[in-house]
């Protein structure tokens, strides 16, 4: 990881202080979303546009890194990009490092202490890797990381929110109960000193609102597909935080071959309706 990077952050009383915003905004009813992005330009849009809070997503630094899903994302990747989003950003950034399947505890414990350095005010870890694609960690193998992520925040005096993702709904057919195993797992994350857990993998509102139901803890969930339910109905159940994963990056896409296509079929420039002005995207970036 470029040390530079690590250069000019956030002071520790303004970091601790971001902190304290997003464990207080977990633990109140009200459900927020926080977008997860994948460079500087993107983050800064989503600021501009009014979210809170924002979430750098493993997944979709992975894909614009050309990671197929078969490799693990480096970890110094996932760093890097966290520190240069975080770099003059006075919006509240929570890093996600990806999965802890295949990664020592000191490795974890090492990424841990460089999103705290970059000024990251949150971590995710999930307890697979890759949306399933490298399995799962035993309960009490995930159980021992979390430890070591608590143990590292306590090290660098900086009460990072930990979130930890399970990725039971991910695996399919290779889990016998994915409610009854995530249950399982946020208990045990929750014990050993998780703040947040993640379900991603499912948004329908019954299978949730039985979650939410019997988990003591705040819990935060991904939307990856249409349809999917409003806002209000997930905050009606009781979900803390919604987030996207590589969804957003997705989308993007997306529309960016329809323009692309648009653009070859018809011979008309109107990918360009929407554009972001360069001078409006130069002062974001400042």
């Amino acid at each position: 990881m470029d040390q530079s990077l690590l250069m000019d952050q956030v002071s520790a009383s303004g970091q601790k202080d971001k902190i304290r915003r997003l464990r207080r905004r977990l633990q109140q009813s009200e459900t927020f979303v926080m977008p997860e992005v994948w460079d500087v330009a993107s983050s800064r849009v989503m600021a501009d546009a009014g979210f809170e809070f924002i979430g750098t997503s493993s997944t979709s630094i992975g894909w614009c890194l050309g990671y197929t899903a078969q490799e693990r994302i480096a970890t110094d990747d996932l760093l890097t990009m966290a520190a240069r989003i975080t770099k003059g950003f006075e919006t509240p950034v929570n890093a996600d490092l990806e999965g802890a399947a295949g990664r020592s505890l000191e490795e974890i414990k090492y990424a841990v202490n460089a999103a705290i350095a970059a000024g990251c005010v949150g971590i995710t870890l999930s307890d697979g890797g890759r949306n399933g694609s490298h399995g799962i960690l035993t309960i009490e193998e995930m159980t021992e990381c979390v430890r070591a992520v608590k143990a590292a925040t306590a090290e660098a005096k900086m009460p990072a929110v930990i979130t930890i993702s399970t990725e039971a709904f991910l695996l399919g057919p290779k889990v016998h109960s994915p409610f009854e195993t995530t249950v399982e797992r946020s208990e045990a994350y929750f014990a050993a000193g998780a703040d947040c857990v993640m379900v991603p993998g499912v948004q329908h509102l019954q299978i949730l609102e039985r979650l939410a139901g019997v988990v003591d803890g705040p819990l935060a969930i991904t939307v990856g597909y249409s349809p999917a339910p409003e806002i209000k109905a997930f905050a009606g159940i009781g979900i803390a935080c919604i987030t996207f994963g590589g969804s957003l990056l997705r989308s993007l896409l997306g529309n960016m071959r329809l323009k692309g296509e648009e653009l070859l079929a018809f011979g008309h420039f109107n990918h360009l309706d929407k554009a972001i002005p360069e001078d409006a995207l130069e002062t974001l970036l400042r």
